[in-house]
C-alpha cells in the first residue's frame, strides 16, 4: 500500500496552509487544513477497510503452437472488496523468450467481473510459464494505491523448428506414395509383396519385376511385415553438445520424426531416458512435444532391442562416446549425423559398426545434408 502523488499533494497543502494560518493569523486556512488531511486520512481508513482480494482465471489458447505462431491468453478477473475500489494497470508476468506486451490499464466494465485477452509470441522450442498476474487497485479519489497479485502461472509449449524433408528420397525408401506399401499382386508366384529398397536389404531379396514397373530399387517383403518401421535417436549427452549443436540436432529429430510419422512410419524417438512410439504415425505431437521439452541429459537413451533403419543425432564424439553409441544403439542400419569436431578414431568406430557417418554444423541446412546423404545411400 502507498500514497500517490495526489495524497502527497494534499499533504503539502494541509502543512503549507497550517503553516500560513498560524503565522499570518488567517484561521480560514485552518478549514483548507483539515480538508486536505481529512480526505488522505478517509481513504487510508477505506484501504484498510477494503481488504481486496483477486479472483484470476487464465485461459492460453492454443496450448501447443509452432515457433512465432501467436498465442491469446485470456484474463477472466474480478476484485472483491468490502468498499468499492477501481482497479488501475496490470502486469502478467512472461519470460524474455516469449514476445508480446503483457501490460495495459484494465478496461471499465459494467460489474465487478471484466474479461480481456492479449497476444504473445514463443520464438524458441520449450515450455514457457506466463504468470503470476498483478494488478494496482485504489480508491475513487485516487489517494491510495496497493498491488495485488494472483500466484498462478500457466504454461504453453512452443515445438521445435523443422524443416521439410525431400519427398522422393529417405531411409526405407520413404517416398511419395509408397508410405502404405504396396502389394505386388501377380508380380510372383507366391503373390508376394513389395516394398521400397531399404540400406542394408539382401540382393537375394530383389524383387526385378516390381523393380522395373515402379521404376525404383523394390525388394520382397512377408505379408505380415508390410508396415514400414525406423528409430530415430537424439542423443542428448551434454558431453557431446554446445548449445547450438544441442538445437540443431533437437531440430533435425523432429524433422525426420515429422516427415516419417505423417507418412504413416511406425517410429520410435529415443530422447535420453524418455522414449515415445509412433504407430502408423499417430502420436507425432506427442513426440514432438518430447522434443521441445528435450534438455541434455548424460542418462543413456531408452533404445528398443529391434533391428530396422535408425537415424542417429550426436555431437562431438572421442573414440569413448563413439563406443558408448554403438553399444546403447543395436542397429547396423545407422545413419549418425556427428559434428565435424568429431575425432577420426570415433569416426572409425562408427563405421567400423557398420553406420553412415555424416558430418555437419550447426549452421548447415538439414534438407539439404539429408537429400545429398540419402542419394548417397541410395547408390
Amino acid at each position: 500500500m502507498w500514497l500517490t502523488g495526489r495524497s502527497v499533494a494534499l499533504i503539502a497543502t494541509a502543512a503549507l496552509s497550517l503553516s500560513l494560518a498560524l503565522l499570518a493569523g488567517i484561521p480560514a486556512l485552518l478549514y483548507v487544513t483539515g480538508l486536505s488531511a481529512g480526505l488522505v486520512a478517509v481513504a487510508l481508513l477505506l484501504a484498510v477497510l477494503a481488504r481486496p482480494r483477486l479472483e484470476l482465471r487464465r485461459t492460453i489458447e492454443p496450448a501447443i503452437v509452432e515457433p512465432d505462431e501467436p498465442v491469446e491468453v485470456v484474463l477472466d478477473l474480478a476484485v472483491r472488496s468490502g468498499v468499492p475500489v477501481v482497479t488501475g494497470r496490470w502486469r502478467d508476468r512472461v519470460p524474455s523468450t516469449v514476445l508480446g506486451t503483457a501490460t495495459g490499464t484494465v478496461p471499465v466494465a459494467e460489474s465487478s467481473r471484466v474479461r480481456f485477452a492479449y497476444e504473445v509470441r514463443g520464438r524458441r522450442r520449450g515450455s514457457h510459464e506466463i504468470g503470476p498476474f498483478s494488478v494496482v487497485v485504489g480508491d475513487a479519489f485516487g489517494l491510495v494505491e496497493r498491488s495485488l497479485s494472483a500466484g498462478g502461472r500457466d504454461r504453453f509449449v512452443v515445438l521445435p523448428r523443422r524443416q521439410a524433408l525431400g519427398v522422393r528420397v529417405g531411409p526405407a525408401g520413404a517416398m511419395e506414395g509408397t508410405t502404405r506399401l504396396r502389394a505386388a499382386s501377380g508380380l510372383g508366384q507366391d503373390d508376394v509383396i513389395a516394398r521400397p529398397y531399404l540400406p542394408g536389404d539382401a540382393l537375394k531379396r530383389w524383387h526385378w519385376k516390381a523393380t522395373a514397373h515402379h521404376g525404383e530399387p523394390m525388394v520382397r517383403q512377408e505379408e505380415s511385415q508390410v508396415r514400414p518401421t525406423m528409430l530415430v535417436v537424439l542423443d542428448a549427452d551434454p558431453r557431446v553438445h554446445d548449445d547450438a549443436g544441442f538445437e540443431w540436432s533437437v531440430s533435425a529429430a523432429a524433422s525426420i520424426v515429422a516427415h516419417y510419422g505423417e507418412r504413416g512410419f511406425d517410429v520410435d524417438l529415443a530422447s535420453g531416458p524418455s522414449l515415445v512410439s509412433l504407430e502408423s504415425g499417430h502420436g507425432v505431437q506427442d513426440a514432438l512435444v518430447t522434443l521441445a521439452l528435450a534438455e541434455p541429459d548424460a542418462s543413456p537413451p531408452v533404445v528398443p532391442s529391434r533391428e530396422r533403419t535408425t537415424i542417429v543425432l550426436t555431437g562431438a564424439l572421442d573414440s569413448a562416446a563413439a563406443d558408448r553409441l554403438v553399444a546403447e544403439v543395436p542397429s547396423r542400419d545407422t545413419i549418425a549425423f556427428v559434428a565435424r569436431s568429431t575425432t577420426e578414431a570415433a569416426r572409425s568406430v562408427l563405421v567400423g559398426a557398420g553406420w553412415h557417418v555424416v558430418v555437419r554444423d550447426p549452421n548447415d541446412d538439414l534438407a539439404t545434408i539429408w537429400e545429398d546423404t540419402m542419394a548417397v545411400i541410395a547408390r
